[in-house]
């Protein structure tokens, strides 16, 4: 669907696989004979009604009427939380008596606060099966796609899936994977149908039981928590004329919505725009599709066909956590930060020559002795001019957010990199343009404390120490262990 049906594969190879950081892993893959004592048969499909999936950490319930998400579990810390996940679509306005604007590109403005749900029925079917392959045993994962009319179920040793599909062009798996402490929605969504006349704007909404008191609260460019509160301003007395667009704030890496004591996250694969229309919920907008130019200056309406002329179709993933607030951040913190650095998938053929010619072919390598603190994270590491790089480190923990990740943490320069050498380090401003004991910064007379530059401390490059949500900037020059294999080498 995604290719406009030009696809033709309809088999999907699952199997376990990890890489070390700042490094790279190696599988090969070959096809076996099915006289192969390792071929093992595909599985017949488990013809049933889903009501629910569980691994080590969390269990996912089912409403066995309806098929809609209905609760999440979370094993390790013994809670739960009623959530009911559905799909549904404000229709674009085109201009009313209130004002002219109509929904577009830039605008978003639906007509109505309440979104019709995409599916015309209270029950989610489910027609797409999975069956896994291969006694769960890493590496025999071959996993083809059935068709059935039946709700069915996929249970393997890598992972559970339920598929739920709301319209013909609106569809979802629910997907837990073996030891992840989260719950992977992935969600295809399109050819958005326009033949009635009505420009759509497609939601993935979630209803709890969290008393939210109209708040909710959105990341600043995947670093910053922003508290959002619904219909209000903190620098002037709003009077809301849009109660819908007007509470939408942008979405990079997470959302999420709390009460005293549980915290429901959902993290994004792609920047999006999101809310929290009433109290317990929470809403990302997935995908648009409009028949009117909003006269911002593009000149066209949001009506982008694709490939085969018949509208895009966009696939995605949201992953929900559920945690106490208290320990949310632990979770939150590192899993956007591993999704929006998720590993490059890169398929050549087997048996070519090796990377460096007459050395054997590297099936691991890092580039680190040792892995970073968790609440660090290597931000640049870049050429700058020969024989210097340009490194960056951040500390991903805001201040209080979290009792250990949010600590101030020290890492040791010198000893970090296994391929290269440090020989010597300068700290730069957060541009790298000048060097840091450069910078003259204006004097400010504060109302509260002390003014006055701060003055910058000797570097000692083997104790370098983060502060919350710092990120510091150095030029290290570096010798590289393999000569001619630095930057632009053999």
């Amino acid at each position: 669907r995604l290719r406009g049906g030009g696809g033709s594969a309809v088999w999907e190879l699952l199997f376990q696989a990890s890489a070390p950081p700042l490094g790279f892993s190696t599988f090969a893959v070959s096809r076996l004979s099915r006289g192969d004592p390792r071929a093992h048969p595909a599985r017949t499909p488990v013809l049933s009604q889903p009501r629910e999936i569980q691994n080590e950490h969390l269990r996912v319930l089912f409403d066995p009427l309806t098929g809609h998400l209905k609760e999440i579990q979370n094993l390790d810390k013994s809670i739960s939380l009623p959530v009911f996940q559905n799909f549904y679509w404000y229709n674009a306005s085109v201009g009313n008596d209130e004002s002219p604007q109509a929904s577009g590109a830039y605008i978003f403005r639906p007509n109505s606060s309440e979104p019709i749900p995409v599916s015309s029925s209270k029950r989610v079917s489910t027609h797409l099966v999975k069956v896994g392959g291969g006694d769960g045993v890493p590496g025999a994962g071959g996993v083809p796609r059935v068709l059935s009319p039946q709700p069915c179920l996929l249970q393997n040793a890598l992972v559970q899936e339920v598929h739920q599909n709301f319209s013909s062009w609106c569809s979802q798996v629910v997907r837990l994977h073996a030891g992840q402490p989260y719950v992977e929605l992935e969600w295809t969504v399109g050819p958005i149908p326009v033949a009635d006349g009505w420009g759509k704007e497609i939601i993935s909404r979630f209803e709890t039981t969290l008393q939210t008191d109209s708040r909710f609260y959105t990341d600043s460019n995947g670093r910053q928590i922003l508290e959002r509160r619904r219909d209000y301003r903190p620098t002037w007395n709003l009077s809301q004329t849009e109660p819908v667009a007007g509470n939408y704030y942008p979405v990079n890496s997470r959302i999420f919505i709390k009460d005293k004591k549980f915290q429901l996250t959902v993290l994004t694969d792609r920047s999006q725009g999101g809310s929290s229309i009433f109290d317990g919920s929470l809403e990302l907008m997935v995908h648009r599709r409009l028949l009117y130019d909003d006269n911002r200056g593009v000149g066209e309406p949001l009506v982008e066909l694709g490939a085969d002329r018949q509208g895009l179709v966009v696939r995605g993933r949201h992953l929900i956590l559920l945690d106490t607030v208290e320990s949310a951040a632990d979770q939150h913190r590192l899993l956007a930060q591993e999704l929006f650095m998720a590993p490059y998938v890169v398929l050549a053929p087997g048996g070519g020559p090796s990377y460096r010619h007459g050395q054997p072919s590297l099936r691991q390598f890092s580039a680190l002795r040792r892995e970073l603190p968790p609440n660090v994270h290597l931000l640049t590491l870049t050429p700058w001019d020969a024989g210097t790089l340009l490194l960056r480190l951040e500390h991903q923990f805001e201040r209080g957010e979290s009792v250990n990740g949010s600590q101030p943490v020290t890492v040791d320069l010198l000893n970090l990199f296994s391929a290269f050498t440090i020989t010597s380090v300068q700290e730069m401003s957060l541009g790298a343009d000048l060097p840091l004991s450069a910078i003259s910064r204006l004097v400010w007379t504060p109302a509260i404390g002390t003014g006055g530059p701060r003055p910058v401390p000797k570097l000692d490059p083997s104790r370098v120490t983060l502060q919350p949500m710092e990120i510091r900037t150095f030029l290290a020059t570096v010798r590289y262990k393999v000569p001619g294999a630095g930057p632009g080498g053999p």
